[in-house]
């Protein structure tokens, strides 16, 4: 059932699943603050089951507990903090974990995409000022990557707010806030395919998915498909795909793609996994002056090897691509267009939608890889 609001001292009582030591609980005395100026309050009605949240859990992204879990989302404005008109109350937005401040040298100069003040927001699990805005027994609840968006509410600097076209289902609102804009932010932002030319997808996942159905969208001749499982790689047929790689066969890569397209190199090639094999692997293919990009998330430890003596004549490019390179404001704009138009069939993705109170099982759909994406109903 919704759960009735209630505030206490000017703090407002909210639901979550709560990452506490290495257990996750779905609890409901969590209190948060009333925004400030240049922030909103959104209550929270959907978002998606990233691997950024394993990653979580798991520790590999290290955040200070208790911490409230979950960063790609959706929701409505329910107040604004002082002197600060928009978006409006009653709003549907996209929740974005890196707020471009447009005062740092990055923003002023078009490059939102690498704020420099936005970045410790996502990574210290906190505001842009440093507080968490939510606390439970009167210690500090830190957000997911800036967010915490596995509530039933949450507070925002509103420069991470986009508002959500009225035909933009709720789900698909959510999705765009994180692996989607990776993906096709890769293709749109980063590797920028010509009409016609070919784009080699390794890895086909939410994030995968959200590269082909862009590829696609902006013309690419071949968009080609490499994924160890059969059953992924036939459902990238469904988004866009027009030739499918298996890894595991014994034949070099070069020599599948000649026997799949008639030529042994590509345009552009997306690591959507994050292996340095893929990277490798990608570099291998991509034609003299082509475009090698690395979306997946490395170890701090891993190491690349490439051929030196092609580094300088081959003119080959290795463009680093973090969050799609998206700026919000200008670009979740068109993701909503692509979808409308119906060139980008994100809803395609959702294959299960639980209630917050089923986040474990949420949560193992995507350790089991159950389906492609599965979206929380935060309203239940």
């Amino acid at each position: 059932m919704p759960m009735t609001p209630s505030y206490d001292d000017g703090q407002l009582r909210i639901r979550g699943a709560l990452l506490v030591e290495d257990s996750i609980d779905v609890v409901d005395d969590v209190v948060i603050d009333q925004p400030r100026r240049g922030e909103a309050l959104v209550r929270l009605v959907s978002a998606g089951v990233c691997g950024s949240d394993l990653a979580m859990i798991d520790g590999k992204l290290p955040y200070s507990r208790p911490l409230m879990l979950g960063h790609e989302a959706m929701g409505v404005v329910e107040a604004l903090g002082p002197d600060t008109e928009a978006p409006g109350i009653g709003s549907r937005v996209t929740l974005w974990m890196r707020p471009p401040c447009r005062a740092c040298r990055s923003c002023v100069n078009g490059r939102a995409e690498l704020c420099e003040n936005s970045g410790g927001m996502s990574a210290r699990g906190t505001l842009l000022d440093g507080r968490t805005s939510s606390s439970r027994g009167g210690e500090p609840v830190y957000r997911g990557l800036g967010i915490g968006a596995f509530s039933t509410h949450v507070v925002m600097p509103v420069n991470g707010l986009v508002p959500v076209p009225d035909e933009v289902p709720d789900d698909v609102a959510a999705l765009v806030g994180c692996g989607v804009s990776t993906g096709a932010g890769a293709v749109l932002n980063v590797a920028r395919p010509e009409p016609g030319d070919s784009v080699l997808i390794m890895g086909a996942g939410g994030v995968g998915l959200a590269a082909v159905m862009a590829a696609a969208a902006v013309g690419a001749g071949k968009v080609i498909v490499s994924d160890p499982s059969e059953h992924r790689r036939k459902q990238a047929l469904e988004f866009g795909a027009t030739h499918l790689v298996d890894p595991s066969e014994d034949l070099p890569l070069r020599k599948q793609l000649k026997a799949l397209t008639g030529s042994s190199t590509v345009d552009v090639a997306i690591d959507a996994v994050g292996s340095t094999a893929l990277l490798e692997a990608g570099y291998g293919v991509i034609r003299f002056g082509g475009v090698l990009v690395a979306v997946g998330l490395h170890g701090m430890d891993a190491t690349l090897t490439l051929p030196a003596a092609m580094v300088a004549v081959s003119h080959k490019q290795i463009r680093g691509c973090f969050m799609g390179g998206i700026d919000p404001q200008r670009d979740l704009p068109r993701l909503f267009d692509l979808y409308t138009s119906g060139r980008m069939p994100i809803d395609k993705l959702v294959t299960s939608r639980r209630p917050l109170g089923e986040v474990h099982e949420a949560l193992d759909d995507l350790r089991e890889a159950r389906g492609l994406r599965t979206v929380l109903d935060l309203t239940l």
